[in-house]
């Protein structure tokens, strides 16, 4: 027993190593597989996006391999190969993964109870039965389906594949159903009855998932959409669950495509595999399974694909697979009260998107039994055909147009369009909203939270009306808040944009929302979009720097934009000044009123050394205005010498002032004469609290010239050697208050007052 346990793990090991050694093009998956030579197996070889599928089938044929199918969609072959042959394909440069290929998982559909079987449920009569629905009114009903019938949508011109287990084309519920084409990709012929040879029975599910659309029997099962014309491909073998149905699966999906399909309805799920192992939910992510690759390539080549969610609920994350793929419509199971069914399989997807995306009918909805009767069945299978027949009403309305708009318009005629899920999805369709608004209702701008222009228009797309309904109203509400309670605008029209009649001020925070009203007596709106932020009313473009501006001409052009504003209430007028930085806007020294323009420059030369701010007011009409002043102060610097020593007030002053963004205090002074200076800050006892000068960086002795400025064409109005920041000398800042601060130079001594509000 020690020899025989040592031995297995050794062989264990083994297979270990070898699985580790083999290419990465090769599925975890098909490891054991790869290293058994003689024993066949089914797979995908998926081909690198560049490679010729051509070609790669011709090389799976040099290495023995038997081609099952060559998909466009899934840009693979699908193929026979042995152990060796999957080793040496996976060396080749075209192939990007092998993979199996999975089997369908359907299992007992739910009935009334979990795990009933529902086909041996007969549907009750009832006492007043519907005389067009009879006892699937209640379905009709949730799905608002009876009001497009009374507008006579049958689903005529709509393509619309089933895949499916087999159908009975014979059955006597769907009598006159307008079959275009059939094709058993099981047996390899075209008729998906069950025949002699095959198992009894396989064409149960598809029949019932049928007879939910094609279904013409008043009074005992109408379907939603029996004027459509049908393609029908069996694609399982249910009796074995051979692992070949997803290969089956995409080849029917690319066989319709060629027939011209508008809707594709498939109740059906690929999770596991012959082994035993199983797509991981890792895997859910859109871009892995055959089966949901194909699906996206349908969706983009404009078809609406329609598939279950799966019936392994109600844990999260229990859907299958092609469920994930992007563009597909995955749907879930509600019972009669519009309740999400406990078996309904819930989402999300592995990278964390909404499936399903809608719900529907599928708890004891009445379908077509075997015996030519209705039964109750339970499933999101049978939810399925109910969203793609509502679907084809609504695409009947609009001929030639894709199908795959749809999708988003089915999404926004739903119970929770804003709200959604992971286990109602976007809710149930409502039918008459989604053939009213058959794209929805798309918000067209504002797009940019950040706004650029005062010229703010609202539109809206509510898509191509079907033939006969009248033109929708609209009515557009525009507010300062979320819940739309502080309103702006509130305007109802028929027209599908407005531009705002007034220039909120800047900073205001607007939110928006338009609901558009059908004359068909159906509503759809958007959800509340925003915020956008309203930009300033002038944006300063020259001297307008916190930190100050040093400048050499006198007579400097003042320039500021505004962004575009409607007319009325715009365009603006502006009145610009220019005044000393220690007083105000009444004792400008240069100013103009009512300008068009955006420039400004003063008729006289300022005096320089002095700080100077410049301000704009931006008037809208006559009551409407904003002031905008430069954050920071601008100087006129005199290059000449001075004639005299002099010492200047502070500024800004008190400091610090966070508003401007600045932490010190500038301290200018003009030297005449050569010879030895003291710049000191003392507190109002006298007691010396900082030597700025002299110090690190200024000499005890300077020549004549302007101190304070900043050198050369540094930006800015402060030479960093000359200003305070309120500490003392130790590094410590002093205490709020007044202090002085001196100058002393050759036969002058100066001192002035600075305030300091505190450490910043």
């Amino acid at each position: 027993m020690r020899h025989a346990g040592l031995a297995a793990l050794l062989a264990a090991a083994m297979a270990a190593g070898a699985e580790a050694q083999l290419p990465r093009a090769i599925s975890p998956r098909l490891a054991r597989a790869a290293l058994q030579p003689d024993t066949d197996v089914v797979v995908w070889v998926v081909a690198r996006p560049t490679a010729d599928l051509d070609r790669l089938a011709a090389t799976v044929r040099s290495m023995g391999g038997r081609v099952r199918h060559v998909s466009r969609f899934v840009h693979a072959v699908s193929a026979v190969l042995s152990g060796n042959g999957i080793v040496a394909l996976a060396r080749e440069r075209d192939v990007e993964r092998i993979q199996p290929v999975g089997r369908f998982v359907r299992g007992p559909e739910p009935g009334a109870g979990r795990g009933a079987d529902a086909r041996a449920r007969r549907a009750p009569t009832a006492a007043t039965p519907d005389t067009l629905y009879g006892a699937g009114s209640w379905v009709v009903r949730q799905l608002n389906v009876q009001a497009l019938h009374e507008l006579g949508l049958r689903g005529a011109g709509v393509r619309i594949a089933m895949l499916d287990a087999g159908f009975d084309t014979g059955h006597p519920l769907m009598a006159g159903a307008r079959i275009v084409a059939q094709r058993d990709f099981v047996y390899g012929d075209s008729v998906v009855r069950d025949e002699a040879g095959e198992a009894a029975g396989e064409m149960t599910h598809g029949t019932q998932t049928w007879s939910l659309i094609a279904a013409n029997a008043p009074g005992r099962l109408f379907g939603l959409a029996p004027e459509a014309e049908f393609l029908l491909a069996k694609t399982e073998f249910g009796p074995t669950e051979t692992r070949i149905e997803e290969d089956h699966w995409v080849a029917a999906v690319e066989w319709a495509e060629s027939l011209g399909v508008d809707i594709i309805s498939s109740s059906l799920g690929y999770l596991t595999f012959d082994d035993g192992s199983r797509y991981a939910f890792t895997d859910l992510n859109g871009d892995v399974a055959v089966t949901t690759v194909a699906a996206d390539s349908a969706a983009r080549r404009g078809t609406l694909v329609v598939v279950a969610v799966g019936n392994d609920g109600p844990q999260l994350r229990t859907l299958g697979t092609p469920a994930d793929a992007d563009s597909a419509l995955a749907v879930g199971a509600t019972d009669s009260l519009g309740r999400v069914a406990g078996f309904s399989s819930r989402g999300p997807t592995a990278d964390n998107r909404i499936k399903p995306e809608l719900v529907a009918p599928g708890v004891a909805v009445p379908v077509a039994a075997a015996d030519g009767g209705v039964a109750l069945a339970s499933g999101t299978s049978f939810s399925t055909p109910l969203v793609a027949g509502l679907a084809a009403l609504v695409q009947g309305a609009r001929p030639g147009r894709p199908a795959l708009a749809l999708r988003q318009g089915l999404i926004d005629a739903s119970s929770f369009s804003f709200t959604p899920d992971s286990a109602r999805g976007y809710g149930v369709p409502d039918g008459l909203r989604a053939y009213a608004f058959p794209t929805g209702l798309r918000p067209l701008g504002p797009t940019d939270s950040a706004l650029a222009t005062l010229l703010l228009t609202f539109g809206w797309d509510a898509g191509e009306k079907p033939a006969g309904v009248g033109a929708d109203t609209f009515r557009l509400k525009v507010g300062a808040d979320s819940a739309l309670a502080e309103l702006i605008l509130d305007t109802t029209l028929t027209a599908s944009s407005v531009t705002l009649p007034v220039a909120p001020r800047p900073g205001t925070r607007l939110f928006w929302r338009v609901t558009a009203r059908s004359p068909l007596g159906v509503a759809e709106s958007t959800a509340v979009r925003g915020p956008f932020v309203v930009p300033p009313w002038v944006t300063l473009l020259t001297l307008n720097s916190p930190r100050g501006h040093s400048i050499r001409d006198s007579l400097p052009v003042l320039v500021w934009q505004s962004p575009a504003v409607a007319t009325p209430p715009g365009p603006f007028a502006y009145d610009v000044a220019v005044y000393p930085g220690s007083r105000g806007p009444s004792q400008a020294v240069a100013a103009a009123r009512g300008l068009a323009d955006t420039t400004f420059r003063p008729a006289l030369p300022l005096e320089r050394n002095l700080p100077y701010r410049w301000q704009v007011v931006a008037h809208l009409g006559a009551r409407d205005s904003v002031i905008v002043t430069s954050p920071g102060t601008f100087v006129v610097l005199d290059e000449s010498a001075p004639p005299a020593t002099l010492l200047f007030q502070n500024f800004p002053n008190p400091f610090p002032n966070p508003a401007l963004g600045v932490a010190t205090t500038c301290i200018w002074f003009d030297v005449a004469e050569e010879g030895r200076i003291q710049l000191d800050v003392f507190d109002l006892r006298g007691r010396l609290v900082r030597r700025l000068a002299p110090a690190a960086g200024v000499p005890a002795v300077l020549a004549p010239g302007r101190y304070g400025r900043p050198p050369g064409d540094a930006p800015g109005t402060c030479d960093a050697r000359f200003a305070w920041d309120g500490r003392d000398d130790d590094g410590a800042y002093v205490r709020p208050g007044v202090y002085l601060y001196r100058l002393t130079a050759p036969r002058f001594r100066d001192s002035r007052r600075v305030v300091f509000m505190g450490a910043p």
